[in-house]
């Protein structure tokens, strides 16, 4: 276009020069060889026809390539390193074996948590066979043991006070038989003393046996804690006086037989006391009433045993089986848990590669301790990495989501395509920016992470728009407005034109031109409107 413009000028002063440099005769001469006419003043211009086509506006950024996904692989057990299967630039796929970890201590660990799990589900299959039987066999228990304390609490209710008695009426019989053998010892051996010595033999041998018999009985209530300690004592008491009544009795037949002496009333006078003081006990046991001691034992125990048996039929009507079973079914879900816990600590011990890529970078060695905190490798995955660039506050509402925009890199002379994958919600206080991702993808690798990239992104696209060159446009100082030049049937018209989109060299006509017609692009600037024109276009 600059080309074109400085050939129209030259022509002008050319021709401005050859008419300046005829003589005045001459130029005179001419004139009227012309017949008189006025000489016409017509300028030579460029133009270009007006035509439809796309634009679009544009903006464009700086910014740098980043992977895509990029990972720092480390452990989540502490370890030694025994083996590395990878090395610094291997590409490797996603679940390949990175490196293995020393696992023996968590071997240990499964087995232990795996056999606690065998014996709860042991346990939860006992519970669910026996769980309910147990209950029932203890409310059998407890009413077999009501029962029995109910028919020892008869036993005591009859024997008790009873027994008592008894005890009172032998003692005195046995202190008048002796007192009445004593009289007769006294007084002399009669054939009638014999008989009634043998006959107080016969009943002292019948009372010792009455008493052992009731002694037999009280014993396993003793035993069984049915009666108390006293009149457990009274009844021992007892019958070691019976049975000393009985040996009494003996030796008094013995001494009718051979005759009184002296010594044998001495001894059987201290059988007769020892008849008076056995009397006292059993009336002093009788005053005290120590049978009411042994019932209100024995009623204690038969509560005891009904509140166990209410206890227990209260488990059989709750149904308390369903809650062993419940519960030792939880235990078998908890050692499941850790029986799991312990089998994924020990998956830990190989380390896989959590994606596919290539290992950037490899830390550590076989031989090296490794805890959570410490990475291992690194991994890039380069088929597919992002732009990054960040767009100001006011360039923002013209960025979408998954506008196709291009991207160049100074490695590479063709541009690559990619899509805005994502907008940050958030500006930078700093710089008023938000980040802007675009993916791309990189099947052949040309594109590195770290490179610098140039960023165009289209805000506004016009399709079958007005285009013309910026440089047929002419702006007034005075007013601000656009307008060209058209050049109808040679004459130049100057008509206001409204601008849209601008790419480079390229603005969008809003209004004020149609396309196919001719727009002066070259002399407009020295053109008026209506002058003559010549289009001198090569």
């Amino acid at each position: 276009m600059m080309r074109g413009n400085y050939i129209s000028y030259f022509i002008i002063l050319f021709i401005w020069f050859g008419i300046g440099c005829q003589k005045p005769g001459e130029l005179s001469s001419k004139n009227q060889a012309e017949s008189g006419s006025v000489t016409e003043n017509v300028k030579p211009v460029e133009v270009t026809k007006v035509e439809k086509g796309n634009i679009q506006s544009e903006l464009e950024l700086s910014g740098s390539i980043k992977a895509n996904s990029q990972v720092v692989v480390v452990s989540q057990v502490v370890g030694e390193i025994i083996e590395v299967l990878v090395s610094e630039g291997q590409f490797v796929t996603k679940g390949e074996v990175v490196a293995v970890i020393e696992s023996e201590e968590l071997k240990l660990r499964l087995l232990q948590a795996q056999a606690a799990y065998h014996a709860a589900e042991i346990k939860y299959t006992q519970a669910q066979k026996l769980a309910k039987i147990r209950i029932s066999a203890q409310v059998a228990q407890a009413r077999s043991q009501l029962s029995a304390a109910e028919t020892e609490l008869q036993q005591v209710l009859d024997l008790s006070q009873k027994q008592t008695l008894s005890k009172i009426e032998q003692a005195e019989a046995g202190l008048a038989s002796l007192q009445a053998n004593f009289e007769k010892i006294r007084g002399g051996t009669r054939e009638e003393d014999k008989k009634r010595a043998q006959a107080a033999v016969d009943q002292a041998k019948a009372n010792l046996t009455n008493i052992q018999s009731n002694y037999n009985r009280m014993r396993p209530l003793f035993d069984d804690g049915a009666i108390s300690a006293q009149s457990f004592d009274n009844v021992q008491a007892q019958l070691g006086i019976s049975k000393a009544q009985y040996d009494a009795v003996i030796e008094q037949k013995k001494l009718i037989d051979r005759g009184p002496q002296e010594e044998d009333i001495r001894a059987v006078g201290a059988q007769v006391k020892q008849a008076e003081a056995a009397v006292r006990l059993a009336r002093l046991s009788n005053e005290t009433k120590t049978w009411e001691k042994d019932i209100s034992l024995m009623q204690s125990q038969v509560e005891s045993a009904r509140a166990n048996l209410q206890s227990v039929e209260a488990l059989e009507n709750a149904k308390s089986w369903e809650a062993e079973i419940a519960s030792a079914e939880t235990l078998v879900i908890q050692a499941q848990a850790s029986a799991d816990l312990a089998k994924k600590m020990l998956s830990y011990a190989t380390i896989i590669a959590p994606i596919a890529g290539i290992i950037s970078k490899l830390n550590l060695d076989p031989g090296n301790i490794v805890t959570p905190a410490v990475s291992i490798c690194e991994i890039v995955d380069m088929h597919s990495v992002k732009a990054v660039v960040y767009v100001i506050e006011s360039d923002l509402p013209k960025v979408e989501v998954g506008r196709e925009v291009s991207i160049n890199v100074d490695s590479w002379d063709e541009p690559f395509s990619g899509r805005i994958s994502e907008i940050s919600p958030v500006l930078d206080i700093s710089s008023r920016s938000a980040k802007v991702e675009i993916v791309l993808s990189n099947p052949d690798l040309r594109l590195k992470p770290g490179m610098f990239s140039k960023v165009t992104i289209p805000l506004q696209i016009r399709k079958g728009a007005i285009i013309l060159s910026r440089s047929a446009i002419i702006r007034s100082v005075v007013s601000g407005e656009y307008s060209v030049f058209i050049i109808d049937s040679g004459i130049s018209k100057q008509r206001q034109i409204g601008l849209g989109l601008s790419k480079g060299d390229i603005v969008e006509i809003r209004s004020g031109l149609s396309s196919g017609e001719q727009v002066v692009t070259a002399g407009q600037h020295s053109l008026r409107d209506g002058d003559k024109v010549k289009i001198v276009n090569r």
